[in-house]
């Protein structure tokens, strides 16, 4: 089951969302766009892919993304807007890199699933510590000589006897490398290898054929049905280690990326998508410019291969596909034929990052590829590294509430908004009580557990467009938006009760909290909303502490 989280504000679309996951491959939670709520998921953690709205109601839906990218846990997960706009106008709202996929509603499960299922196979971060291997041979001696070397090799083995069964276990367990005999009944290697490149979760696994014949025909047929190299019985384990070497399959282990080849010429693309299987990359083609402007609706690749053979203007050519791209970020590789070797100056002018001249190599193209792959992921580790320092400025590092900054600014937003829409504002101000005396006994490790369960019991119990921060060392706070004070004092007090009743730690400490809360318009002006907060704590404290408090209960 792959753990799903879903963001949607809507209860109507929310029953969709189960009722059309249910029993399938997606263990779905659904959350709401506030938050409290994405806090809730992120504490949750373990998800694979998430569906966020294009436009969530309550927050701003690149800041969910920025959020949800800059945690350690969630940073990799497969991340999909549901949108009803077209395809095209999303690029003004959101940063097309933070987006692995298109849920276009309305949909149905057959869809849904479909758009799910196809992200999740594509994206390549799904990475495994160690590479999988599938030997599929009719022989049982010839499998388990070929899984011997494999596990030399640091290989975990999958194997089966037949190409059917081969193709089952490739669509559930997508192997990175694939071991085929030509020689088997019923379907024979090559055969595997075209059925292998109809399938478009597994199409691009790259097959070795092993035959104990290898000729101009063989590699033909090879080749043309998609398989990348061949193996010649009786296999040696040097053989296997130099090829295993030169189609850089253990490399897929780490390495990322999505790559648009743009040619009309299928053979040359065919060539560059095996050429290419080291960077475990989501490889797409398109074969005209319209085709690529229309993927680039949709994602930005980190790398463009453009084959400029078929372009009478070459440069202009460059030049269209990096207006396209709208930024130098992509590398943009450029194909071209030996007659056309002059204008390769002129391609980095207008566009290009690196120039290849065919016929080329496949060690060329690697090692051309390999080093702006390498500069690639700097800067996107930088850029992630960027949006965590940005998202810790507003992110308590130790309870992972909002912290005092994001407050200051939250609560302003949502006085001017209560203003302008006469709509309530509560205010509900926490204090831990005698929290001095947990760390004095018990020492401050135990006193930030105290304090992260505290901020889990607020988190879990927050809900609607709420947003909790931790005011200041053992202080909390809860703005409720378009909140009456009945509402809000109901919700204080579901908080204090379950806080006084969780025991925190080894030590079993029952941490209880007094609170004040405020309201505008029935209890206080926009500008005293903290202020009177802050005296109903101080009384709540006086009064014997455990408690909540409003200007009300004088």
């Amino acid at each position: 089951m792959i753990k799903t989280a879903i963001i949607e504000d809507s209860q109507a679309l929310s029953s969709v969302y189960r009722a059309f996951l249910n029993e399938s491959d997606f263990n779905a939670s659904i959350f709401n766009s506030t938050i409290s709520d994405v806090n809730r998921m992120i504490k949750q953690g373990g998800f694979k892919l998430i569906i966020c709205p294009c436009f969530p109601k309550f927050q701003n839906g690149p800041k969910i993304a920025q959020i949800i990218k800059s945690d350690q846990q969630l940073c990799r997960a497969v991340f999909i807007v549901s949108t009803s706009m077209q395809q095209e106008n999303i690029r003004s709202e959101w940063d097309l890199r933070d987006i692995d996929g298109i849920l276009l509603k309305p949909f149905d499960q057959k869809s849904l699933n479909h758009v799910l299922l196809k992200a999740y196979r594509s994206h390549p971060q799904k990475t495994r510590q160690i590479p999988l291997a599938l030997v599929i041979d009719d022989s049982k001696a010839v499998r388990n000589t070929l899984a011997s070397y494999l596990k030399e090799l640091k290989f975990e083995i999958k194997t089966a006897s037949d190409g059917y069964q081969g193709l089952k276990i490739a669509s559930k367990f997508l192997p990175d490398l694939i071991l085929v005999d030509v020689e088997m009944p019923v379907m024979n290697g090559f055969e595997f290898c075209k059925k292998l490149t109809k399938e478009p979760g597994i199409k691009d696994i790259p097959t070795i054929v092993v035959s104990g014949t290898i000729n101009e025909t063989q590699f033909r047929k090879g080749f043309k049905a998609g398989a990348i190299d061949f193996l010649e019985k009786p296999v040696s384990q040097p053989a296997l280690a130099a090829i295993i070497e030169s189609v850089s399959v253990k490399e897929n282990i780490s390495s990322v990326g999505t790559t648009v080849i743009l040619s009309k010429d299928n053979t040359l693309s065919s060539i560059l998508r095996k050429t290419l299987n080291f960077l475990n990359s989501s490889i797409n083609i398109c074969s005209s410019i319209d085709e690529l402007e229309t993927y680039l609706c949709v994602s930005i690749p980190d790398i463009v291969i453009l084959d400029l053979c078929a372009h009478e203007d070459k440069l202009d050519a460059c030049k269209h596909v990096r207006e396209l791209l709208g930024s130098d970020s992509p590398v943009v590789i450029a194909i071209a034929d030996e007659k056309d070797s002059n204008i390769m100056f002129q391609c980095f002018k207008f566009g290009a990052t690196e120039f290849i001249i065919k016929p080329f190599g496949r060690d060329e193209v690697k090692a051309r590829i390999e080093n702006h792959i390498k500069l690639k992921k700097l800067q996107d580790e930088l850029v992630r590294k960027n949006r965590i320092l940005e998202s810790l400025a507003y992110k308590d590092k130790l309870t992972g509430l909002m912290n005092r900054r994001y407050f200051d600014k939250a609560l302003k937003d949502e006085i001017e908004s209560a203003q302008s829409n006469n709509t309530s504002l509560s205010f509900l101000m926490i204090d831990l009580d005698g929290f001095k005396q947990v760390n004095d006994k018990f020492g401050h490790d135990t006193g930030d557990i105290v304090l992260k369960e505290i901020a889990s019991i607020i988190i879990d119990n927050v809900r609607g467009n709420a947003i909790s921060c931790r005011y200041g060392g053992e202080e909390f706070c809860i703005i409720y938006p378009d909140t009456d004070l009945a509402k809000a004092v109901k919700n204080s007090e579901r908080i204090k009760r379950f806080c006084g009743a969780k025991p925190i730690s080894r030590y079993r400490i029952y941490q209880t909290i007094s609170g004040g809360v405020s309201s505008f318009p029935e209890t206080s002006s926009p500008e005293d909303l903290v202020a009177d907060a802050d005296s109903c704590l101080y009384k709540a404290k006086k009064a014997g502490k455990n408690r909540i408090i409003t200007s009300f209960d004088e």
